[in-house]
């Protein structure tokens, strides 16, 4: 989507920036995933990875087959899979879970054509891990349908805002109209645009690309979206909602390459 506005045209870049791994820099500077609004998570998420560079977390992403995990595409973007590792199924991504190594990096076709959809990247472990994945749902819910975001990061709603736990977070949010993610060009068929009912609160931010939002509920979440960016030409997080590549509607590449 092209936007006219010289201000609008900056705030564009900022947002379409907020998915990109943050660089190697100290931790005041570098919240990692963020859930704006989270709190320690409620239950075991046995299926929830961490995505490292250089042995540090850079985005999220989920196991779903035992030797693949699903994640935005940008995070992986020029990268090797022997600059990458995984931690998969612990609440800390500094310690406990699985590690493993990457063996293959696949982007799906549309992002690596330059389209402005298709943000998922699968990542083939170098080994199989114990860990049970998580189902992708069939579908994914209509406006006003609950779900759930989880990843490693702060609650407060700015770059450089505070330290980040190593404790994983999570945060209750809802599908919403994807008209109040116009500005950031939502994709209806294969994007899903998600917010919250209180605001500053309930979303993802800075880093947290590549993680899930699921629908469901204990012992039953399905997988729906990866965090791909904010929806909102606002440059501070919870102002407005995030856009999550629908899964669901990618379902079929994503059981053909992951076999």
């Amino acid at each position: 989507m092209k936007l006219t506005s010289a201000l609008f045209g900056g705030l564009a870049s900022l947002v379409l920036a907020l998915g990109a791994p943050p660089a190697p820099v100290g931790a005041a500077e570098n919240p990692g995933t963020l859930v704006v609004g989270g709190a320690r998570g409620s239950e075991q998420y046995p299926w929830m990875a961490s995505l490292q560079r250089e042995g540090r977390h850079t985005c999220g992403g989920s196991l779903i087959a035992q030797r693949w995990v699903l994640t935005a595409a940008h995070c992986v973007q020029d990268a090797a899979p022997r600059d990458l590792g995984l931690r998969i199924g612990s609440a800390d991504h500094t310690s406990g879970g699985t590690l493993a190594g990457v063996a293959t990096i696949v982007v799906h076709p549309s992002y690596a054509a330059g389209q402005p959809n298709g943000d998922l990247a699968l990542v083939e472990l170098d080994r199989p891990v114990p860990q049970e994945p998580i189902p992708i749902a069939k579908a994914s819910g209509t406006a006003g349908t609950e779900s759930r975001i989880i990843g490693w990061g702060l609650t407060c709603p700015l770059r450089g805002c505070g330290e980040p736990p190593a404790e994983l977070q999570e945060t209750a949010t809802r599908v919403v109209d994807d008209g109040a993610c116009s500005l950031s060009g939502i994709d209806g068929p294969t994007e899903i645009c998600t917010g919250s009912k209180e605001l500053l609160s309930g979303n993802a931010c800075f880093g947290d690309s590549g993680g899930p939002q699921m629908e469901g509920g204990p012992d039953a979440w399905r997988l729906t979206g990866v965090t791909s960016r904010l929806g909102a030409a606002v440059p501070v997080c919870g102002a407005g909602p995030s856009i999550y590549t629908d899964a669901t509607a990618y379902r079929d590449w994503i059981e053909q390459t992951a076999r």
